[in-house]
């Protein structure tokens, strides 16, 4: 994979002569917004028949459109990607939960460089891409955050700057408010504002004013409540761009509008849709859906607005979410740290002024969130150790390369009967003429076949040989209760089975889960275990961390003391271990292991932190 290491030395001088004049002064203010699980099709203005979104339409009528944009297959990748402006493998995320969320601590995101750059950042709404100290926007360049509880879409709760708030309103309200007031607060600077909203992920939930008009159209329930969150979510940006109308802002303001992926079919609270309701969603026809490789899993609006600086048109040319922070660079002149690691993007912005001319050398990595490894046990929350490294085989991922004209899949989902079927495991299309995948053409085009394969196959091992690809969580244990979540090891036992939000399996003796830590305030704590449930009650485990070992008997208690430990500042990980069994079922287990608490012997809190559900 070429590297683009030579744009952070050059690439401001390379691309500020493609700046306006306008921006040699005050630099733009940025808002950047997100949906959630928002699919290309799910907008008035893309042919939805019951979706009404007439402020992002007004905002897309206003805009530069990109109409061949892509994201990946899941929502933490994106935003990893977006963040980063790198392949979201190579910054520790590769899937959702369970420890695979967490972007690493090192790498430079869009809030560091333009806060570097004199912005006032701040960030609003669903985060996911780390959820323990040093991994929450606040840790991360955003000088003001609110890291919402996910998918409580209703009475939102969470952290602003990481003291717990509630709200007696919808969620998409009061990301909306926040960026309001913090615009409010800072017009009078360049300032950064990235609304992450919730809407529409499940569980399916609206407010009744935008649901019932939407069963009096013969809409289920289910149904009115999914497209009531896209509207209410619009009448939210609605109130969000009048407001900065009013406050005569729009003029040096840039606005992006993206989605994170593409659209899913099924809700906890609902039920699936009903295949009929799922074509009328998709009028455009596109294959798949979010958590696939096929279009409709990635392909996703893209709306960027400069009023007075660059008129509406639309942009066929293809280009990706890690495009976006490279052009923001550009367009900034913001400068980057020398420790980057390099970018995997590259900036579009003469689309944006409307030179479509030269070539487009993209080559986007697509990466799947369920990383196949030949192991015992492991599935798309397992940490990637060494180990598991180790045990990737090209051959069985689910994988793809896409560039301006052609995209190849490995191992493409085949849902459907009418999808086309993959030759020797590879399917290949031709974008410009197949827009919706219909025909494979990997015998028809053996040479472009043969050289994507070759390309796809020099990223993959490129990637797994990058020594920051698949980095765990390292948590920080410092002068408060610090939480290590027990769903997010650095390494498990081949018996251990990883969940979303739980470790579970630890029975047989030595089966262990590792954390590797970060001790930032040596000292003496107490070290206690949460569990879910009281299925482990009779197993004697250890902690060991350096050359301590503490041992107890799980009584079955949800929170329990395992007892003192002494943490220096070169201690770097801990191992929980099964000892015994004392229990009379042999089938006695740790099936639910939510996470562990450091209490500083000093700390009167106990177990108060408990309760936080990072």
């Amino acid at each position: 994979m070429k590297q683009l290491l030579p744009f952070l030395a050059i690439g401001v001088l390379l691309f500020s002569h493609l700046v306006h004049s306008e921006t040699s002064g005050q630099r733009p203010n940025i808002i950047l917004i997100t949906a959630d699980d928002l699919g290309f099709d799910d907008l008035s203005r893309h042919g939805h028949p019951y979706i009404s979104t007439p402020n992002i339409d007004r905002l897309a009528e206003q805009a530069v459109r990109f109409n061949d944009f892509t994201v990946t297959p899941v929502c933490a990748t994106t935003r990893a990607a977006l963040l980063s402006g790198r392949d979201p493998y190579k910054t520790g995320v590769s899937g959702v939960h369970g420890g695979r969320d967490f972007m690493a601590k090192d790498e430079i995101l869009m809030s560091n460089i333009l806060q570097n750059a004199g912005y006032k950042t701040g960030t609003w709404g669903k985060w996911h891409v780390g959820k323990t100290a040093g991994y929450f926007p606040w840790d991360r360049g955003f000088d003001e955050g609110y890291y919402a509880e996910l998918y409580q879409h209703q009475n939102s709760f969470g952290w602003l700057n990481g003291k717990k708030v509630s709200h007696d309103k919808w969620v998409s309200e009061v990301v909306t408010d926040y960026a309001i007031d913090f615009i409010e607060r800072n017009q009078s600077q360049p300032f950064f504002a990235y609304l992450s909203y919730l809407a529409p992920h499940e569980p399916w939930i609206a407010p009744k004013r935008f649901t019932e008009p939407l069963m009096k159209q013969g809409l289920r329930p289910a149904i009115a409540n999914l497209y009531g969150m896209v509207n209410e979510m619009d009448e939210q940006i609605g109130r969000l761009l009048a407001r900065v109308d009013t406050l005569d802002l729009a003029d040096n303001t840039m606005v992006i509008f993206l989605s994170d992926n593409g659209p899913w079919w099924d809700s906890s609270n609902a039920g699936a849709m009903l295949k009929s309701e799922w074509q009328e969603r998709n009028p455009s026809q596109l294959k798949g859906n979010k958590g696939q490789s096929w279009q409709n899993g990635i392909k996703s609006p893209l709306f960027i607005r400069w009023q007075g600086h660059w008129q509406s048109h639309d942009v066929q040319r293809y280009v990706d979410v890690k495009d976006i922070l490279p052009t923001l660079i550009a367009l900034t002149q913001a400068s980057v740290p020398a420790q980057h690691k390099g970018f995997d993007g590259q900036p579009f912005l003469d689309y944006l002024q409307g030179d479509m001319s030269g070539d487009n050398s993209r080559e986007t990595y697509i990466a799947s969130h369920d990383v196949k490894v030949a192991l015992d046990h492991f599935n798309q929350w397992t940490p990637l150790d060494k180990k598991a490294k180790a045990a990737m085989t090209y051959s069985e991922q689910i994988i793809g390369l896409r560039t301006e004209k052609y995209k190849l899949l490995l191992n493409p989902a085949q849902d459907q009967p009418q999808y086309p079927q993959a030759e020797h495991g590879y399917a290949l299309f031709d974008m410009q003429r197949d827009p919706l995948e219909s025909h494979n053409i990997m015998s028809e085009k053996p040479v472009v076949a043969k050289d994507m394969i070759n390309k796809l196959t020099q990223k993959f091992n490129q990637i797994i040989n990058d020594p920051h690809s698949f980095t765990v969580p390292i948590y920080t244990i410092g002068q408060t209760s610090s939480l290590v979540n027990g769903f997010g090891p650095a390494a498990t036992s081949s018996n251990v089975l990883s969940k979303p939000h739980h470790l579970t399996n630890l029975k047989q003796i030595n089966d262990f889960a590792r954390y590797a830590i970060n001790v930032t305030q040596p000292g003496q704590f107490q070290l206690y275990i949460q569990q879910d449930n009281t299925d482990s009650a009779g197993l004697e485990i250890a902690v060991e961390i350096g050359q301590q070992r503490i041992t107890t008997i799980l009584n079955g208690q949800q929170n329990q003391l395992i007892g003192s430990v002494n943490l220096t500042a070169n201690d770097s990980e801990f191992t929980l271990k099964v000892l015994a069994n004392h229990s009379i079922k042999p089938w006695t287990s740790i099936s639910g292991l939510r996470r562990f608490l450091f209490v500083p012997q000093a700390d009167s809190t106990s177990l108060a932190t408990f309760s936080n559900p990072y």
